[in-house]
């Protein structure tokens, strides 16, 4: 299979104080570097872009010596920057990740790219474990079921032609990931088992985990 891989890593870093997530050090590597070698250990995988922002490419490119590793540069969301990235992908499936999602495993990238031969788009889940309310002006309306309810991860894997199609009919607002772009098309996501360590860096209290699971992570 021919699968490019988009590796997002523009973000501007908010909520933990402006700082590039992607390029804190980990045991002296970025948190970037992890999931770039994770992917390039996939034979399936024939290309990886990593999307940056403008001033950082070169700081990527230092690190990222691979010849296999092109760059695309970041948008104003991070719609618009995996936007940005799979336009440059050559590949008939497209696999996104977020750079700061750096404990992924290889059996979890071959698990996504088997299972998107019957589907538009495969994402990884976990089943929602706390008690979820829906609340309206600080009053509670209802208790969501938990059995129907799961958390998003990447990566996600697509048919490339679906994605761009969502791109051409759907706008990019409000998207907080790809899969949604191709529900609204009426496109088929199809789930698979997630990671719990897969946690997403957003945080400083998401660092602290970062490092305690590193201390121990294990493929």
């Amino acid at each position: 299979m021919n699968v490019s891989v988009v590796i997002v890593a523009a973000g501007k870093g908010k909520r933990l104080g402006g700082v590039d997530k992607a390029f804190i050090k980990i045991k002296g590597k970025p948190i970037l570097f992890y999931s770039v070698e994770k992917f390039l250990s996939v034979p399936e995988v024939s290309e990886i872009v990593v999307v940056v922002n403008s001033q950082n490419e070169s700081k990527a490119r230092a690190f990222l010596k691979n010849s296999g590793i092109r760059f695309a540069t970041g948008g104003e969301t991070r719609a618009e920057s995996v936007r940005n990235g799979v336009n440059k992908t050559s590949g008939e499936f497209v696999m996104i990740h977020d750079a700061v999602r750096p404990f992924i495993t290889k059996s979890l990238i071959l698990k996504l790219i088997e299972e998107i031969k019957s589907s538009d788009a495969v994402i990884p889940v976990l089943p929602v474990k706390p008690t979820i309310k829906e609340v309206e002006n600080g009053f509670v309306k209802r208790t969501l079921p938990r059995e129907k309810l799961f958390t998003v991860q990447t990566p996600q894997i697509f048919k490339k032609e679906k994605l761009l199609k969502a791109y051409k009919l759907v706008p990019l607002e409000g998207a907080t990931d790809e899969a949604m772009l191709v529900e609204r098309i009426g496109g088929t996501v199809k789930t698979v088992q997630g990671i719990e360590e897969n946690i997403k860096i957003t945080t400083p209290f998401d660092l602290i985990l970062l490092k305690s699971i590193m201390e121990k992570w294990k493929e």
